[in-house]
């Protein structure tokens, strides 16, 4: 799957960026201990993480729409318009596709496990069934997790993205001066997490739906 490998090459950089904001932390604890302001790095590494799995959400959809459509690999639930299909030039018709893959998506938030389906869901199967699977593929018994356990830690995970993008993580119980807690074990486990994420997302997302599935899903 060398068609993601620029993709994944941006998203790991980013979450690297994230990973130095928890060094910058332990360094201005190191400097001036007790100042709340030092939560502040931990704040950007949160937005850091949430912001670099859309992107390459984002990426992913586009480079394998893309490639479906060159390579007349089934796809679900994808519309596009009549301009696009009736480009006689088909190099400029896929990069048209492209294009209106990247538009479609645009204003849509992917942290968001009900929009992460649908869009998963235009390309293969059941994907929270196949995130799951290769989440807790060599886990200990005791580890394993559901689907619905998977998504929910990313449904918390972008409610806090939204407290710090949108509301600048002010707890309003304490009159505007006072934010929401946030430490460094959780931000770190967030990170993993969404890099554990990322890393599956090519290979469910490049997996395709066959005719039995497709029955499957038009009998639903």
């Amino acid at each position: 799957m060398n068609r993601f490998n620029d993709a994944i090459a941006t998203f790991e950089h980013a979450i690297g960026r994230a990973q130095q904001m928890i060094s910058l932390y332990d360094a201005l604890v190191a400097l001036r201990p007790r100042e709340s302001a030092n939560d502040d790095a931990l704040r950007s590494a949160y937005f850091q993480t949430v912001s670099s799995f859309d992107f390459f959400v984002h990426e992913a959809a586009a480079i394998e729409a893309r490639y479906r459509f060159e390579n007349a690999i089934r796809t679900r639930n994808i519309v596009l318009p009549m301009n696009v299909i009736i480009i006689q030039d088909e190099q400029d018709r896929i990069d048209a596709v492209e294009q209106c893959i990247r538009e479609q998506n645009s204003y849509k938030a992917f942290v968001d496990p009900g929009k992460l389906a649908e869009l998963l869901s235009c390309f293969c199967y059941k994907p929270w069934q196949k995130i799951c699977s290769r989440i807790n593929q060599g886990c200990e018994a005791s580890d394993i997790r559901t689907a619905d356990q998977i998504k929910g830690q990313l449904r918390n995970i972008w409610r806090r993205r939204n407290l710090i993008a949108h509301s600048a993580d002010v707890n309003p119980t304490q009159a505007g001066i006072g934010l929401w807690p946030i430490d460094k074990e959780d931000t770190q486990i967030t990170i993993e997490f969404i890099k554990k994420l990322g890393e599956h997302l090519p290979n469910v997302i490049s997996q395709t739906i066959t005719d039995e599935e497709l029955a499957e899903l038009e009998e639903s």
